[in-house]
């Protein structure tokens, strides 16, 4: 249960708790939190939510395509409502099934894609992707505007949303391109340790045994902007585990691997497997900028970062509260510093005035 909770609740990588529990000689009930989650499942579905859901029978096989494409026709394969195969959907919550997909389904760190999948009449709208198996499952809900039902066997229009993907993409390469700054900084030995790559932000986790100071993650920051501005071609490409080590390829942290690899390639500091997707250039990124540093167990840390729109946003944020400040001190961003000096010197000698008239009030009584 305590397992199930670090993971369900707080985010924390079961693979990662099982590695600290090991460093202190305790045991991890992995079948108990096996069967936690499979009752937490059971629950999510019960509710109208398909999240994470693993206790679908489905032996159908998707073709991911979402590399190269965005929208495509497919075939409806399977619709399952409460864990129920049907041959058709015509209101509600439910999971559908392709022979070919865009849709990326969560892995590696990385979200699912959302979309729709429509006909003529009618439009279902994904909320999440996952992956069971071979399948892709897509889940969501038939559209209330809707004007028909959706089957087994009919053709759609299966389109993700470009907007949400892109970002997505320069979220995943950025944390590449960190992953690599890191090394350089801090030492070949650091290695990643999970990662969530969203389309608002990045974060992952690595193993040092410090703080990351402040210096040290102005450097990261350079030296992954310095990728970024190089604008190096992205390249995928598909070998042997064999190959793809003798390529220099870094595997991550908990992630399963096939006797045939996806390596991709950023420039001569970033070659790691990765089945995600990425930008095709690392100029696509923008900018990176690390948010956060902190440690979540002993000999990891966490960090976080924003790139592109967020990016922007971020600093946009930030001049907002500069700009609030210079107006509440009626200052500019030449002086602002020495205003806030004066305030802080100001600030001393008032406290210290006012503990001199506390002493001289209490000596004055005590001679009453």
């Amino acid at each position: 249960q305590t397992l199930f909770k670090l993971y369900d609740t707080y985010g924390f990588p079961v693979d990662l708790t099982a590695d600290i529990a090991r460093e202190r000689n305790l045991k991890v009930d992995l079948d108990g939190y096996d069967k936690a989650m499979q009752e937490q499942v059971k629950k999510s579905q019960a509710g109208g939510s398909f999240k994470g859901s693993t206790l679908l029978k489905t032996q159908e096989k998707t073709e991911f395509i979402g590399y190269e494409h965005t929208h495509t026709d497919a075939v409806i394969k399977e619709i399952f409502i409460d864990e129920e195969s049907v041959s058709e959907l015509s209101k509600g919550d439910a999971i559908i099934v392709l022979d070919r997909t865009p849709f990326y389904g969560e892995s590696g760190g990385q979200i699912g894609d959302i979309g729709t999948i429509s006909t003529d009449k009618a439009t279902f709208i994904v909320t999440d992707t996952q992956k069971q198996g071979n399948a892709f499952l897509h889940i969501g809900y038939l559209d209330q505007d809707s004007q028909g039902a959706i089957g087994v066997a009919e053709t759609v229009s299966v389109s993700i949303d470009v907007e949400r993907r892109n970002s997505i993409k320069r979220n995943h390469s950025a944390t590449h391109l960190l992953h690599a700054a890191l090394r350089r900084v801090l030492g070949k030995h650091v290695e990643q340790k999970g990662s969530l790559v969203t389309d608002e932000r990045l974060r992952f986790d690595f193993s040092f045994d410090a703080a990351v100071s402040r210096e040290q993650l102005e450097e990261i920051e350079r030296l992954a902007n310095a990728d970024i501005l190089a604008n190096y071609p992205v390249q995928a490409e598909l070998m042997s585990q064999e190959q793809a080590k003798d390529k220099g390829a870094m595997a991550l942290f908990g992630e399963k691997y096939g006797d045939v690899v996806r390596v991709l390639t950023m420039g001569p500091n970033s070659i790691e497997l990765c089945g995600g997707t990425h930008v095709e250039r690392t100029g696509d990124i923008g900018q990176v900028i690390i948010t956060s540093e902190s440690g979540v167990a002993a000999g990891i840390r966490r960090l976080e970062a924003v790139t592109g729109w967020g990016a922007i946003n971020y600093h946009k944020n930030k001049q907002q509260l500069l700009d609030n400040v210079l107006s509440q001190l009626k200052a500019t961003p030449a002086n602002i510093e020495n205003k806030i000096s004066q305030l802080v010197e100001t600030q001393k000698d008032l406290q210290k005035q006012i503990k001199t008239l506390k002493q001289r009030a209490l000596s004055g009584g005590d001679n009453n």
